[in-house]
């Protein structure tokens, strides 16, 4: 709380320098654009501000400063708070509330009612803000609110109501705009008002006025409880045609003042393309910069608030392009990857603290648009009858900004219901930024006076109008189309869970009664203070079963995402681990629960990698970044697996509470059995489909699993030692700088955990197959050595082909991971798992392979290729014999397995076996006898002497008594 409380003085003191900065800018504005009859109009206003900083400056002799802005400030925050809380169960809503109170300020302040009565320091602030320069309006609280706005979407149901947003926001304003210019057009040609007025100028203030500013809809919509989709395509909406009206109202401002180069429409999209562009390279550094901090809310936060001025002032200032779509990039990058590179811990402290952000800033903009209008503003009996003409207009163009395109929106991502868009149409508030950019024209000497002054009056107009009208009317509309209305079966829930609290309470009052310092209690006042089940204002009356499982469903879907992003705190999840099992709560969330929990995209398939992807290994960085990549995967499909299984055990767990009291207003209680038997069935399916696949993880890649339970093991010890550290703390064992100390330990360590990297050691990995590898586990250190570094680690997800029959071998290929398919002309012949060789019996005859070969599993195997075998016996000679030697233990492993004297042996036994085996060169014509248990013929021909049968190497001999045909080579088991 007292970060928190920093972080708000430090946002109020720039505020109070922000209007500081401003006096200037009123000066600088008034003479700079004035015609001569103007002239005299602005240095009359800027006499009386010279007058006001007089009196203050004298009031505060030797100070230097006019505290008028920061007297504001202070004044709008007691102003807004004591509204929030004095008025909270009033008919309007906050942000209108100000409104009101800004323009009674504005009002008094105009007719020196506050001079009058000895306020006149306060009089004196209120002027200030009066007279605020708009572009200080855009650039101090623009970024706030739209960050804030954009920061807190829900990002799933964003990207499914983005299209629709987008239609809303891009081509929708701009028929918006076309039929608000034409109306005034109208309006003009019928000789009612606006006799200067332009097309250009009439187009400028439809750009202005088309943007809407749905705050205090926003608000209603989540109080009443609407739907989210409602509430987050309305809130899209109006982020992104902020970005869009000032890019128009930019636009076309520089046609009318000369100042617009090149194609309108080239412009347009430069700016709007150009602001995606900024948000993006800006979050991007942050993102960066965050993975860095761990747990350091000061920084963490402060580099958060930062980028979003940042990415603002660049966008605007630097580059001339959109800061509102910009800064609404950054913040949908934030709520999306950005959510998992803050730190758990300081996550709630960040929305805690934009929330507060967002307030200050409502409170503050509310107010001064009160002002502001009251104060600049000023009427005739024909203006007002355009403004009622405009106001029309307005939702005339609102209208068909909807329904032009309704017909394609109802059928894109959720769709948009015919009631939803009544509320679309009706909620269509204009605001703060139609004002801001409305104060930017009047300023502007290069257009006539008498225009610019009636587009600020008809801009104020609208805003007062849409505010006071509209915002205190779509609650009774939303009631009046039943979007307010939670349903039968969640009033039944809400009952059940009042009746569960009642029944808790009334068993804690009887043991209340056995406390001896209690028992004396006026039990009757006491039992007055039991929660009422019929609180809830709509009861329910009817309700069938179906709909109480999805319901369930829907909640149990919940809470397996809440078990996720716990587990994420805990460091127990990896960012991306939650994201990804998140998204596809949320993909199941979309259909509100209709569907089995089961019927899931299956968790083995969810994280493959494409098996086209294998082929980039053998590029020289690509290989191994995409190396890198695949061990990532299978160490995150580990992860997220065991976090699967914990949320569905959690959610067993609570199943039975959930469904308590589903009886009520269902006939068939067999039937309730029946299908909370089928609810505990789908939570059980998943949970043995995760266990499945850790199991087959486990027995495949060993060594990703064990490093990874060591972290989380890890983790584990520092979370129980971190709480062990905050008990002796409360205990007072500690003092404060000294858990300090300790504490700054703790989160070291877990930083590291968190950068540490999820790897196979591979060199240890190679030099293990190695040991177990006929032949090969008797190299020197140095030729073991040599051939880890010199040969090729390849990795291959399932399904993908190694190496394919009647190929070149180019070497011999050892399993490190996983298993090994082969295939004899599409037949599966047998299988090769970890330490087995593949490709050497080919390389040792100059041959080509004999089968396919396919990744059963995910595999890793190292390549030692033909040149580097050469390399390998060039330098260490007597390795040749050893290679030699691991060609035919490749073979006679291969031929036993199908050999029906040795097929009941385990392969351990048959690789002991072979791995004392000797083996024999034969020449030609020589005669042998052996006592071994088998002769293998590896190489050439052989006669046996008792059957006088040819074999040819490869095979099995039927004895071992023999007669080599030519030079043969023999393995002989003992």
């Amino acid at each position: 709380m007292k970060r928190l409380l920093i972080l708000s003085t430090i946002l109020a003191l720039s505020l109070n320098l922000g209007f500081a900065i401003q006096k200037e800018h009123v000066k600088n504005d008034s003479l700079s654009h004035k015609s001569q009859t103007e002239a005299v109009h602005a240095t009359k206003m800027v006499s009386e501000i010279e007058n006001q900083d007089e009196v203050t400056e004298g009031s505060h002799e030797g100070h230097g400063l006019n505290l008028a802005p920061f007297l504001f400030i202070i004044l709008s925050l007691f102003i807004g708070t004591a509204t929030r809380h004095l008025l909270s169960k009033g008919l309007l809503p906050y942000t209108i509330m100000l409104l009101i109170i800004g323009l009674i300020l504005g009002l008094l302040t105009r007719f020196d009612v506050l001079q009058a009565v000895g306020l006149g320091i306060i009089g004196q602030a209120v002027q200030w803000a009066g007279n605020i320069d708009p572009h200080l309006i855009l650039y101090l609280f623009l970024p706030t609110l739209i960050f804030e706005a954009a920061y807190a979407l829900h990002i799933h149901t964003f990207k499914k109501s983005l299209v629709n947003a987008v239609i809303l926001a891009v081509p929708g304003i701009m028929v918006a705009i076309v039929i608000t210019a034409f109306a005034l057009l109208l309006i003009k040609s019928i000789g009612i008002g606006l006799n200067e007025w332009t097309i250009l100028l009439a187009f400028l203030f439809g750009a202005i006025i088309s943007a809407t500013d749905p705050v205090a809809v926003v608000a209603i919509l989540k109080e009443v409880g609407a739907s989210k989709r409602l509430s987050t395509i309305t809130e899209s909406e109006s982020m992104l045609n902020d970005g869009t009206a000032i890019v128009l109202f930019m636009t076309i401002f520089g046609l009318i003042t000369g100042e617009a180069g090149g194609n309108a429409f080239i412009e347009f999209l430069k700016v709007s393309l150009g602001g995606v562009l900024v948000g993006a390279v800006i979050g991007w550094g942050i993102l960066s910069w965050l993975k860095k901090v761990f747990n350091d809310a000061l920084i963490e936060i402060t580099v958060v608030i930062g980028a979003a001025y940042l990415s603002f002032y660049i966008a605007e200032s630097v580059l001339h392009v959109s800061g509102v779509i910009a800064v609404v990039t950054l913040g949908i990058s934030m709520a999306g990857p950005g959510k998992t590179k803050v730190s758990p811990e300081v996550t709630h402290f960040l929305h805690e603290f934009w929330e507060l952000a967002a307030f200050i800033a409502n409170t503050l903009i509310f107010i001064i648009v009160g002002v502001v209008i009251a104060q600049q503003v000023n009427y005739t009996l024909s203006d007002l009858k355009v403004l009622l003409l405009v106001y029309v207009t307005i939702h005339i163009a609102r209208l068909g900004t909807i329904y032009v395109f309704y017909p394609l929106m109802r059928r894109i991502g959720y769709g948009i219901a015919f009631k939803d868009s009544i509320v679309l149409w009706w909620g269509g508030l204009r605001g703060a930024v139609a004002l801001a950019l409305a104060l930017i024209v009047a300023i502007d000497s290069r257009i006539p006076f008498e225009p610019r002054n009636q587009l600020l009056s008809l801009t104020a107009g609208i805003v007062i109008l849409t505010s006071l009208i509209n915002a205190t009317t779509v609650r009774w509309l939303i009631d009046k189309l039943g979007l307010s209305k939670i349903g039968d079966i969640k009033a039944g829930l809400m009952m059940q869970s009042l009746q569960q609290i009642r029944l808790s309470g009334e068993k804690e009052i009887e043991k209340f009664k056995e406390n001896r310092y209690m028992s004396g209690a006026d039990w009757d006042k006491v039992s007055s203070f039991l929660i009422d089940a019929n609180a809830v204002e709509e009861k329910p009356q009817h309700f069938n079963l179906e709909d109480a499982i999805a319901e369930t469903r829907k909640r149990l879907l919940q809470k397996e995402k809440e078990s996720y992003w716990r587990q994420f705190s805990m460091g127990m999840l990896s960012s991306e681990g939650v994201n990804l099992l998140s998204d596809q709560i949320d993909a199941l969330l979309d259909f509100g629960g209709k569907i089995p929990l089961s019927e899931r995209q299956d968790i083995e398939n969810i994280w493959t990698t494409p098996k086209t992807i294998a082929k980039l290994q053998n590029l020289p960085l690509v290989g191994r970044i995409w190396k890198r990549k695949f061990l990532n995967r299978l160490a995150l499909s580990y992860d997220c697996a065991r976090a699967f299984v914990a949320a569905q055990e959690e959610n067993q767990k609570s199943l039975s509470s959930l469904i308590i009291g589903f009886s009520l207003g269902v006939a068939e209680s067999s039937k309730e059995t029946e299908l909370l038997s089928a609810l505990e069935d789908e939570l059980n399916e998943n949970r043995i489909t995760g266990q499945t696949f850790l199991r087959n993880l486990r027995e495949k890649y060993p060594d990703i699993c064990r490093n990874i339970e060591t972290l989380l093991a890890s983790r584990s010890l520092l979370n129980q030692q971190e709480e062990m550290l905050e008990r002796l703390k409360k205990q007072g064992r500690l003092e404060p700088d000294e858990v300090e100390r300790i504490q700054a330990y703790i989160h070291s360590s877990m930083k590291q955990l968190i950068d540490t990297s999820l790897k196979e050691n591979t060199e240890l990995k190679v030099a293990a197959a190695l040991r177990n590898t006929p032949g090969l586990n008797n190299l020197s250190k140095d030729a073991q050595q040599f051939l880890i570094t010199k040969g090729q680690l390849k990795i291959y997800p399932e399904g993908s082909v190694i190496a394919k029959q009647d190929s070149d071998p180019d070497g011999i290929y050892i399993i490190i991971n996983g298993t090994v398919n082969y295939y004899k002309s599409e037949t599966l012949t047998g299988v090769k798992e970890i330490s087995d060789v593949f490709g050497a019996y080919e390389w040792f005859i100059s041959s080509k392979l004999r089968y396919t070969f396919t990744a059963e599993t995910p595999v890793t195997l190292i390549k030692i290729n033909t040149s580097t075998i050469k390399l390998l016996t060039n330098k260490f000679p007597e390795t040749k014999r050893l290679l030699q030697f691991s060609a035919s233990a490749d073979i006679a492993l291969e031929l036993l397995k199908q050999n029906e004297k040795f097929s009941e042996q385990s392969i351990r036994k048959l690789r002991t076996l072979i791995r004392n085996a000797e083996l024999f060169e034969l020449n030609d014509g020589e005669k042998h006898r052996f006592s071994g248990s088998a002769c293998i013929l590896v190489k050439g021909q052989a006669i046996t002497e008792e059957q006088d049968t040819l074999f040819t190497a490869p095979a099995i001999l039927d004895e071992c008594n023999f007669r080599s045909k030519g030079d043969a080579l023999a393995l002989i088991l003992p």
